[in-house]
């Protein structure tokens, strides 16, 4: 999957935009949760939150 198509996603929580979180060494690896969840962190709400990619885009 190309990080690019994937880097923002909409907030459930606050509907603000969110920006996916990558490995810091390899900048190219997106962090997850524990079940292997996309993990963006909230830009309005400064939080983060998962996405399940299955789920997001189908």
């Amino acid at each position: 999957m190309n990080l690019e198509q994937i880097k923002y996603h909409t907030c459930d929580l606050d509907d603000c935009d969110g920006i996916l979180l990558v490995d810091v060494e390899t900048e190219t690896l997106a962090d997850t949760d524990v079940d292997g969840n996309m993990q963006y962190y909230c830009l309005e709400g400064h939080h983060t939150f998962s996405v399940d990619e299955d789920e997001a885009y189908d």
